[in-house]
């Protein structure tokens, strides 16, 4: 989260505490935040916790999760609070998390990986088969070279808003109408996703050689069930300690309170639910013979369980082209 971005959140967080409590919220807080976006969260809580006390802003200096903390006579509740543009509990994390935060202890980067086998190279003299681009996409000096060819045959194959490129591609081949130049560009997509496949399928086989570290691995876990969806949020508690935040959980003392930027609206979800019968034994990453993604699973070799699914995949273009990153999916979602 960029330093703008938390800089109202914090303000929005700090004014649901005061609007939550009964006290007018300040000024200064309200032209900072999202007053709007305050009061409904501070709607949910009061209705969440009709026997509340005191809620109290955690603090950047808070060494533990939750960046609100709802008091009744009882007990304490660790709130974490999201606002998001869109609903889900899925994690668009960087390409290379996996080895940041040292799951794999000894592994190559992601990135790294794809230079170190040529990756690059071998996607340009692909990218270079092709003989129809207009002017000006011909220059190979300046950075947005490759995005620019991948649009322009995208362009060619006709694919539309939300359609798989390499389905579209295949349409192409099998239609007796397409263009020479429709198929050369289908051809040469299909032959780039297939690169990119075979890349991925190496980097699997250097990843299952790699040693791994079961702490990290059930930290960065228990922490993108909690909420913590960015390498920034992930690197502020990845040392905190994994026993409290058990501890928490086990409690029930943590709710991921996720409130959508556009309608207002609020959800919430109980980490604990969705870590339910989880006995932790064994974690690791488990990296299958075939396919693109990896997954955290635990528990003894007779009941192993899934806890996160991990997609290695690229956001922009199509697959092998633009934005590489990893797709997170948790439990249930």
């Amino acid at each position: 989260m960029g330093k703008h971005e938390r800089g109202w959140v914090e303000a929005t967080e700090k004014l649901t505490a005061q609007i939550a409590n009964g006290d007018d919220p300040d000024d200064d807080l309200s032209d900072a935040g999202r007053l709007d976006l305050a009061e409904a969260l501070a709607d949910r809580l009061r209705s969440d916790f009709p026997d509340v006390t005191a809620v109290r802003h955690a603090g950047n200096s808070y060494d533990s999760l939750g960046d609100l903390i709802v008091e009744t006579p009882d007990s304490e509740t660790f709130v974490e609070a999201k606002f998001v543009a869109g609903g889900g509990t899925r994690a668009n994390l960087g390409q290379d998390t996996l080895t940041q935060f040292e799951l794999f202890e000894d592994a190559t980067a992601w990135s790294d990986f794809r230079e170190a086998i040529g990756f690059p190279e071998d996607r340009e003299a692909l990218l270079r088969e092709f003989d129809d681009y207009p002017d000006d996409v011909r220059d190979w000096s300046y950075k947005s070279a490759v995005y620019d060819r991948a649009k322009h045959l995208k362009d060619v194959l006709d694919v539309s808003r939300g359609q798989n490129t390499g389905s579209r591609a295949d349409e192409v081949l099998a239609d007796p109408d397409a263009t020479e130049t429709q198929r050369e560009a289908a051809r040469i997509v299909d032959a780039i996703l297939d690169l990119d496949r075979e890349e991925k399928l190496a980097y699997f086989d250097h990843l299952r050689e790699a040693e791994q570290n079961p702490r990290n691995v059930e930290t960065f876990a228990h922490l993108i069930v909690c909420g913590y969806h960015t390498a920034d949020a992930l690197a502020e508690h990845f040392d905190d300690d994994l026993d409290e935040i058990k501890r928490l959980l086990e409690a029930d003392a943590y709710r991921l309170y996720e409130v959508n930027k556009n309608s207002g609206t609020v959800s919430v979800e109980n980490p604990s639910e969705l870590l339910a019968g989880f006995d932790w034994r064994d974690t690791r990453v488990e990296v299958p013979e075939d396919g693109t993604s990896v997954s955290v699973v635990t528990g003894p070799p007779d009941d192993r369980r899934r806890v996160l699914n991990i997609a290695y995949n690229w956001k922009n273009k199509f697959q092998g082209i633009q934005t590489p990153s990893m797709n997170v999916f948790v439990p249930e979602a």
